[in-house]
């Protein structure tokens, strides 16, 4: 009896070994299998020894070159980040790995990139692509760098906002997201203007406090819908999620009953004089995410209010004009804002405009 119980025994216990699977060591999970949240991140983080030096500006820029190689490979394992390190997404905090991570496919030539060694800081202004390449966007993204890791990351995407019109065809807005007037324009991110990467010379920089100020005064005059022509340099521009927001003769007609009218056509200042946006924009939350005094850039970030109240605006030499449908719900515009300062006025802009449930808030100001 005992040899036959040792036996059965021996059988039972070869029998589950032949059925168990030995766990792997840092496996990684395929990245187009959808794990439901449950591997955020794919293997440890790179050890990376503690420094209290602060990156330069190459090391700075190279976190963000790490990063984006990280998403497109679909794995954390690649860059260093800190144990406790905090991810927002379009004013929602999400996890490393999760979000654009899925379907991130790869950068487009258009980059920009802002550098604040002494706050470890580093902002990034450009042009993406999802789903294979079939979709493109843009991105305005913050960085900050402590003990060589990454311990914040905040990023503000726009897409093109594709509607088929007829048959099955992508479908990228949703039916719950607005129309834009200006809705980002693939073509307008091919490279940035000379100016935005020209640094500022050594005896003609401005401080750190000097350039935010200059950024607050445009956000006044915005506000106020004042003349605002001692503000921007003579040669001023300004462009909205790729398209020219200025001296642009194409810009869109909102109002069918005023053709004559159209956005975009004035100077920075001339803009912000007729006060067509004003007049339906509050903004809120400002942030200065970056300055960079070394080229004279400031990416700024404010969330814009539409309580979707008003139908009609006047504008000085047009009349009234009728507020566009669908500016007509309440709904909120996360707004990134790059500026060029040099000699303590406005040269360019560049933003991005994305529209978010109302009254949302960045993540970062509560």
């Amino acid at each position: 009896m005992y040899k036959i119980s040792l036996r059965l025994f021996a059988l039972i216990a070869l029998t589950a070994a032949a059925f168990t699977v030995a766990p792997i060591a840092n496996a990684s999970p395929n990245p187009n299998t959808p794990d439901d949240g449950k591997s955020l991140v794919y293997a440890p983080t790179p050890e990376a020894p503690a420094s209290t030096t602060p990156c330069d500006r190459a090391c700075l820029n190279s976190f963000v070159d790490k990063y984006f190689n990280a998403m497109a490979s679909r794995c954390t394992c690649n860059i260093a980040l800190a144990p406790n390190v905090r991810y927002t997404e379009n004013g929602q905090e999400v996890k490393p790995g999760e979000g654009i991570w899925k379907t991130f496919a790869r950068r487009g030539t258009y980059r920009v990139y802002l550098d604040d060694p002494a706050a470890g800081t580093v902002g990034y202004y450009g042009d993406f692509s999802e789903d294979q390449g079939l979709l493109q966007g843009a991105i305005a993204m913050r960085l900050k760098i402590t003990d060589r890791r990454i311990s914040e990351v905040e990023v503000v995407i726009a897409r093109q906002e594709l509607r088929p019109s007829g048959g099955l065809g992508m479908n990228t807005a949703g039916v719950m997201t607005p129309r834009l007037i200006d809705g980002v324009e693939p073509k307008g991110f091919v490279s940035p203007d000379v100016a935005l990467l020209e640094p500022i010379p050594p005896a003609d920089r401005a401080t750190p406090q000097q350039l935010g100020s200059t950024v607050d005064r445009y956000f006044q005059a915005f506000s106020n819908h004042s003349d605002a022509n001692s503000l921007f340099a003579d040669s001023c521009s300004r462009r909205e999620n790729g398209i020219d927001a200025t001296g642009n003769a194409n810009g869109p007609v909102v109002d069918p009953a005023k053709p004559s009218y159209r956005l975009f056509t004035e100077t920075c200042a001339g803009e912000i004089d007729r006060g067509f946006f004003s007049g339906i924009d509050k903004f809120r939350g400002r942030r200065q995410l970056v300055i960079d005094s070394e080229q004279g850039l400031v990416l700024d970030l404010a969330m814009f209010d539409n309580p979707g109240n008003v139908k009609s605006v006047s504008i000085s030499g047009v009349g009234d004009v009728a507020v566009p449908s669908e500016f007509l719900r309440p709904i909120t515009y996360l707004a990134p804002e790059l500026f060029k300062v040099e000699n303590g006025k406005i040269r360019e802009v560049e933003g991005l405009s994305w529209p978010v449930p109302y009254g949302m808030r960045s993540g970062w100001t509560e």
